[in-house]
């Protein structure tokens, strides 16, 4: 999964650089590296869906309106049924978000259209430690991961940072394994000069 992510992510670099004018990473939007991402990460899979509603969302009382978080991308063998579906004749032919792979994408930007980007540092402290125990805490979800795109001025400052994210997580007993890394040199259009992609292994709590 991490070789599929940086390969895939590599390749768009060497495409957009070969533009004219020249492009990078830096001018999609969130949302076309959500698509990219989830293109790679399920190249190898029979099915896979975005934006999911978590499976085992119950809503907190005495709000019974509150809407489910969605994860990112979910990989299957088959297609996941939604929570509203209703079993049906076809029903033994959909997967369970058991069998599932659940992958949250967390995108941090060290620089955005020239400027420093503000939520750069709380993509670690508070967006990635928010995902990791979400898909740690719902009770249906088996197998699960959160998939890094971390745009960086260097690659030693991408992957310091996702060094202290992981102690940090760590610290506060989330339960994660060891990232797989991966960088790649892009070019230094808006002050990001590296792309670096890590996988994470996350566990139930």
């Amino acid at each position: 999964m991490a070789d599929r992510l940086h390969a895939s992510l590599a390749q768009l670099i060497s495409c957009l650089a070969a533009q004219d004018p020249p492009a990078s990473l830096d001018d999609l939007s969130d949302g076309q590296f959500l698509m990219h991402a989830a293109d790679a990460l399920g190249e190898d899979a029979c099915w896979r869906g975005i934006e999911l509603c978590y499976p085992g969302f119950e809503a907190p009382s005495g709000k019974a309106r509150a809407k489910p978080p969605r994860c990112s991308v979910v990989l299957a063998p088959r297609e996941v049924a939604k929570t509203d579906d209703v079993p049906g004749l076809f029903s033994d032919a959909t997967s369970t978000p058991e069998e599932a792979c659940w992958v949250e994408l967390v995108l941090a930007r060290e620089w955005r259209q020239l400027e420093r980007c503000p939520r750069y540092a709380t993509q670690f402290t508070e967006r990635a430690m928010r995902m990791v125990a979400q898909l740690a805490t719902d009770e249906r979800i088996v197998h699960a991961r959160l998939a890094w795109v971390v745009l960086a001025s260097s690659d030693e400052r991408g992957r310091t940072d996702l060094a202290s994210w992981e102690r940090l997580a760590l610290a506060e007993g989330l339960p994660i394994g060891a990232p797989v890394i991966r960088s790649a040199t892009m070019p230094d259009v808006q002050g990001n000069g590296a792309c670096i992609t890590a996988i994470v292994p996350v566990q139930r709590l």
